[in-house]
């Protein structure tokens, strides 16, 4: 009995020590890991960073919707729980519209050991999944991250990237039109050939017109100077209005093509929400402050510690609905009470 006794108490005792020993390996490698991989730490109910985190956010243009997705990761960073200047530091850096200058902007910061790159627009994302391999990077305003050549899907995607797709809603911009425009039964667009997002948007756009009974006539355009006299080229192709799809040419270059509508009283709709602050009688937009501060948010997850890969492409988590009466006025369309009332906005 006694042997007996002893022999259970060694065993205990061994099966305690290996309890002991393992939790101090668990706690030694959790430290190193902390420590290697520069993730944040919980201190008192925040995450606070091991060093200053050094970011930096590549945009290609100034179109209005890129300035807003910058002030979406501006206000997502100011509400994270990090403090600028103490935390981290956000370079902003543009290209103003030029490849060769991006391509000297994503040369320089590949070789400047950001902690994590955020990019906007689909040249900026084309470019960086061919230089950039190591550094984390998770972007925002562009269409199809698939087409952009960031991955195979929203799931299969290059290692160190995610991001935010911020895909239009034609299926919505075509029910309005129909709601608006019953008896519409042609709408046009310009296009610009050269920006993968623009062709993919166009492709979309004519998919979801076509469900709704509408056709779609299409103009090229390839630098802002031309596209006065492509918006007006395209108003003369008996077009019951014009649905501008989103790109960044026709973004920056948005008031040509409203003077153009304007000038022959074709009706205009957009898919930016500014757009309809200059003169399209409604825009169904995707929110791009939101598109901003949901790529900030996953970028806090993968300074938590989870891997870009191992999170999935998402859209944008918001849009709107924003309606321009005066506008309505000017091109003689009498808006629904229904479409008013489901506004998120309506300019008097």
């Amino acid at each position: 009995m006694k042997n007996t006794f002893f022999s259970i108490f060694k065993i205990y005792k061994g099966l305690l020590l290996i309890v002991i020993i393992s939790l101090i390996l668990l706690y030694t490698d959790r430290y190193n890991r902390n420590k290697k991989e520069n993730i944040l730490t919980l201190d008192q109910g925040t995450f606070k960073p091991s060093h200053k985190l050094k970011f930096c956010l590549i945009q290609y243009n100034d179109a209005p919707i890129s300035e807003e997705c910058r002030d979406g990761i501006v206000k997502g960073l100011a509400e994270s729980g990090l403090k600028e200047g103490t935390d981290y530091n956000l370079n902003i850096i543009n290209a103003q519209g030029d490849l060769a200058t991006l391509n000297n902007i994503i040369d320089e910061a590949q070789s400047s050991h950001y902690d994590l790159i955020f990019s906007t627009s689909t040249p900026t994302l084309q470019t960086i999944v061919k230089k950039i391999k190591d550094t984390p990077v998770v972007f925002s305003l562009v269409a199809d991250p698939v087409v952009a050549g960031a991955g195979t899907s929203f799931t299969n995607h290059q290692s160190n990237i995610t991001g935010i797709s911020t895909l239009g809603d034609y299926e919505g911009m075509a029910k309005l039109l129909k709601e608006i425009m019953p008896g519409a039964k042609t709408i046009g667009t310009l296009y610009t050939p050269g920006e993968a997002n623009s062709v993919k948007n166009k492709e979309v756009m004519e998919m979801y017109a076509k469900k709704a009974g509408l056709d779609l006539v299409t103009v090229p355009v390839n630098s802002s100077a031309e596209t006065m006299d492509a918006a007006l080229m395209l108003c003369t192709k008996k077009i019951d209005a014009v649905c501008q799809i989103i790109d960044n040419l026709t973004s920056a270059s948005f008031s040509s093509i409203q003077k153009a509508s304007a000038s022959t009283s074709i009706p205009l709709f957009g898919l930016v929400g500014d757009q309809a602050e200059k003169g399209a009688i409604a825009a169904v937009s995707r929110d791009y402050i939101q598109s901003g501060m949901d790529a900030v948010r996953l970028a806090m997850r993968i300074l938590k510690g989870e891997k870009p890969a191992a999170i999935p492409f998402e859209y944008v988590s918001k849009t709107n609905l924003i309606i321009n009466r005066k506008a309505a006025a000017f091109y003689k369309i009498k808006i629904p009470d229904k479409v008013i009332k489901k506004a998120d906005k309506v300019i008097k």
